[in-house]
């Protein structure tokens, strides 16, 4: 396999880094409070009703396990398939829902931020699907310090997201 670029390796190392906090932010979020993720997968109505812990148990797992992986750099291009795929899993999932008119329910994609499904919440994740994609493409540097440096840079990134977010739905509430 070809090396990539330096600048692409760096955006595949804060990529990496971004969405390996996502990932691992979301599974151990989710694990602290299981039966609300279990309670909406039951109300995504997609699974029987039986299957909603299972269920809720493996995605934190999967979420976890690829949060550390997409952190290590290893085998970044298959860590960014999978993770694509598990978020058009997510997207279909809400968009089944979505269409059939079942916006009320809660996304429980980010645990800690209350958001509702919409076609929005669907393209987001198809975007968020495509972007990790690209960054298992990258690549991540050989040099370790740039490796950390990425992970910090994307760690970073992904906190202030979270934060904005809080900030603006609490000034709306104002």
């Amino acid at each position: 396999m070809r090396m990539q670029s330096l600048p692409l390796q760096v955006l595949g190392a804060v990529g990496s880094g971004a969405f390996g906090a996502l990932f691992l932010f979301t599974g151990i979020g989710k694990a602290t409070d299981i039966s609300r993720f279990a309670s909406d997968i039951a109300a995504y109505r997609l699974l029987p009703l039986d299957a909603a812990f299972p269920a809720a148990y493996g995605i934190i797992a999967v979420e976890t396990a690829l949060g550390v992986w997409l952190f290590s750099g290893f085998a970044a291009f298959l860590a960014g398939v999978i993770s694509a795929l598990l978020l058009l899993v997510f997207a279909t999932a809400m968009g089944i829902n979505v269409w059939r008119g079942r916006t009320h329910l809660a996304c429980g994609c980010i645990p800690g931020i209350d958001a509702r499904l919409s076609w929005n919440s669907v393209f987001r994740n198809v975007a968020l699907a495509l972007l990790v994609f690209l960054v298992g493409l990258c690549g991540q540097p050989g040099s370790f310090f740039l490796c950390v440096e990425g992970l910090l840079v994307g760690v970073t990134m992904l906190l202030l997201s979270v934060a904005t977010v809080s900030l603006l739905k609490r000034e709306a509430r104002i």
